[in-house]
């Protein structure tokens, strides 16, 4: 036996006993044994559970929980009866309470491991709930498939491209099962001049339903993600399908290019405005098809709320990944002028129109890739603002922050382990990283966001 962690305790034709010590940032359950690591789906932390293992790699295995012998005080019996198969939860086997604790325990893992921090900063770190654990998500997407000569849709099972054919969705808000449903209902009794797509072989006509509301609007848009050209006829059979759900706006995105990426760079507008309206606070946002916007809008009004107030006391603000403008809003505020820059040329169009609608004119927006229009960008600012995709910055983006010796840096982030990586190049720059609140922005999933602040300091 091994004096330290956990070790296999019985083995029988790869089912194991194993004791839990931790969760990856994935949420599975981590076991340190005499053979190595073992990544367990479905357990949780200070649980012994008999597991089968699924796949075995060099440096770990990975494994699914088949019983609970020891359970922890947080877990639950899922809400979801598609839990365990739909791949888009992962957490819904631990309480709330639970959750929040072992996502505040996922950042402040990846700050001291990833980052270098000394663990003793983060000893007062929560995750703050969100305002609604269930029924939050304001945007589902609905892979399509055409199985045995007929369409099908739902979710992707965990790590794979297998449809888990589903009726509803508890953590979708209601609205959006609403319309599910009724395109459900349209596809399985009625037959339809078009058919769903194949991956493997590029072929199939309809290739994901997206489905959006406005949770303080009650606004809803329906889209068709479509492979190719449609005859007339298919076209008017779809608009008849999204018709049974009744949207405010109904679009066509033409994806033709293989692939898993889910939108195509062409929406076409087939009834309503080709637009949604979201209210955050008291700021009126509008956006289209394929442009970003945060799925829990509760939340999402607290985390804009509180990095906003991060940037207290600047007059010029440097924003960089700015999407449709909804922290920018916020920032604008109380800003004397914010610079705000965004790749996606049809969220820089939504940002320039919610900037306007909401009487902002102090702001300049860019149209470009961070990396590329920082370079050239020769003001002063007081404070920059990071909000950038799972990725996190290009290492040419925080050498330019740098190089502005701006005194502080608000850095929102959806992925710890980048947040923990940039920060830490950060600090070897003259930063000192000030604060860190992590949100829960995707309850029931082991996904977290957080907001740090970093203050530029002199060396010696």
């Amino acid at each position: 036996m091994s004096g330290k962690g956990c070790i296999i305790i019985r083995n029988h034709n790869d089912t194991v006993t194993l004791t839990i010590s931790g969760l990856t940032s994935e949420g599975a359950g981590i076991s340190r044994t005499e053979r190595g690591v073992v990544f367990v789906h479905g357990a949780l932390p200070g649980e012994t559970v008999r597991a089968s293992i699924v796949a075995r790699k060099k440096d770990f295995s990975v494994a699914d929980t088949v019983s609970v012998e020891v359970e922890a005080s947080g877990r639950v019996r899922p809400k979801c009866k598609y839990y365990g198969r739909c791949g888009g939860c992962q957490l819904q086997h631990a309480d709330y309470a639970t959750q929040l604790t072992l996502k505040a325990g996922i950042v402040r893992d990846a700050m001291t491991r990833l980052g270098g921090f000394p663990a003793e900063i983060f000893d007062g770190l929560t995750c703050e709930a969100s305002p609604e654990s269930f029924g939050y998500r304001n945007k589902a997407a609905f892979p399509v498939q055409g199985i045995n000569g007929r369409i099908a849709t739902g979710f992707y099972r965990a790590g794979t491209h297998r449809l888990e054919f589903i009726r509803t969705c508890p953590v979708n808000a209601k609205r959006l099962n609403e319309i599910y449903g009724k395109i459900l209902d349209g596809l399985e009794n009625n037959r339809y001049p078009f058919d769903g797509y194949d991956e493997s072989n590029h072929t199939g006509k309809l290739r994901h339903i997206i489905a959006r509301t406005g949770i303080n609007t009650d606004e809803s848009l329906l889209s068709f993600v479509i492979n190719g050209k449609l005859s007339a006829k298919s076209v008017k059979a779809l608009a008849s399908l999204g018709n049974l759900a009744r949207p405010d706006t109904l679009t066509l995105n033409h994806n033709s290019k293989p692939g898993n990426v889910i939108l195509g760079t062409y929406t076409e507008n087939l009834t309503g405005s080709g637009l949604i309206a979201e209210r955050l606070g008291k700021y009126r946002l509008t956006f289209d098809t394929g442009s970003f916007f945060q799925v829990n809008t509760g939340q999402a009004e607290k985390l804009f709320a509180y990095a906003s107030s991060q940037a207290y006391g600047a007059k010029n603000i440097l924003e960089l990944y700015s999407g449709t403008g909804s922290l920018t809003c916020f920032l604008a505020e109380n800003a004397q002028s914010v610079t705000s820059v965004e790749d996606y040329k049809g969220a820089v169009k939504m940002a320039m129109r919610n900037l306007e609608a909401n009487g902002f004119g102090n702001v300049r927006t860019l149209c470009g890739k961070s990396e590329e229009v920082i370079a050239d960008l020769r003001e002063n600012y007081d404070a920059v603002v990071l909000d950038p995709p799972r990725d996190g910055c290009e290492r040419s983006v925080i050498e330019a922050v740098s190089d502005f010796g701006v005194r502080r840096v608000v850095y929102v982030s959806c992925n710890p382990a980048t947040l923990a990586r940039d920060c830490k190049i950060l600090s070897g720059k003259g930063y000192r990283l000030e604060s860190l609140r992590a949100f829960d922005m995707f309850p029931q999933t082991a996904h977290v966001e957080s907001v740090c602040v970093l203050t530029r300091y002199e060396k010696r």
